[in-house]
């Protein structure tokens, strides 16, 4: 009987099972990594921009006003103080009043690199969509005799360290919202702080919102959730200190 060389079907087909399994069991464990990774640097990221933040107010005696869709990463002020509706302008205003509560980094403004190619700076994910441009969210705490304290030049020394922390300002919530997240407060979840002076938000890997934790950072409003990232949660949010802000600018003697 004539002998045949090379490999049967059977021998093919079990050596491309062996390699599908190494494949995956290589893959797996590479992807994690590299998620875990974009995760840790976005974190960095948060850090950066925080510590820019405080630089900024160092500097200037309030904080910056978020960037808007399109201010090109410069801050954005409403023209009046309102409570007529707001005309934006990149041109810093005296009475401190932001075009909206939560937008973007002002990353320009801070000098920030890098940046995409709208002037914003985006998380470790960049897949090309605005929606991985991390989110910025500041106070617009208002004293009737000083305005928006916070964003206004001075605002804080006029309106005094102690009256402005006693104040509400951003609120954090724990995750575990099981209905339409509340607009004003943390009920019914544990509040992590309501003195927060701004918030940084990145969606995460998944920009959807998959829960009620996950709406609560894209409703534009002034409360955020905070918690462990889950198959329905991975946002990562971080959020500055009024006492820290303040040592910050006492020390610059920007305060008292």
């Amino acid at each position: 009987m004539k002998k045949h060389n090379g490999f049967s079907l059977v021998e093919i087909a079990v050596v491309l099972v062996i390699i599908a399994i190494l494949v995956t069991a290589v893959g797996i464990p590479l992807a994690t990594q590299l998620e875990q990774q974009r995760t840790l640097d976005t974190q960095r990221q948060l850090e950066t921009i925080k510590e820019a933040i405080y630089g900024f107010s160092m500097a200037y005696g309030r904080l910056p006003c978020p960037a808007t869709s399109t201010s090109v990463g410069q801050e954005s002020f409403c023209t009046t103080a309102g409570p007529s509706a707001c005309t934006q302008t990149t041109v810093a205003q005296s009475h401190g009043r932001c075009a909206a509560i939560v937008g973007f980094v002002p990353s320009s403004t801070l000098g920030l690199a890098p940046i995409d190619a709208g002037g914003f700076t985006v998380d470790a994910w960049q897949d090309g969509t605005g929606l991985r441009r991390i989110m910025y969210a500041v106070s617009q705490y208002q004293n009737p005799g000083n305005t928006y304290v916070l964003t206004r030049v001075d605002g804080i020394k006029t309106d005094t360290m102690g009256t402005t922390i006693a104040a509400s300002h951003l609120f954090v919530c724990s995750t575990g919202l099981t209905a339409l997240p509340p607009t004003t407060n943390c009920a019914p979840v544990t509040q992590l702080t309501d003195k927060a002076p701004f918030v940084l938000i990145s969606l995460g890997k998944s920009t959807a919102q998959n829960s009620n934790d996950g709406t609560n950072n894209q409703n534009s409003d002034i409360v955020f959730t905070s918690g462990t990232q889950t198959s329905t949660f991975d946002d990562i949010v971080t959020w500055g200190s009024l006492n820290t802000l303040f040592a910050r600018m006492v020390q610059v003697g920007k305060l008292p």
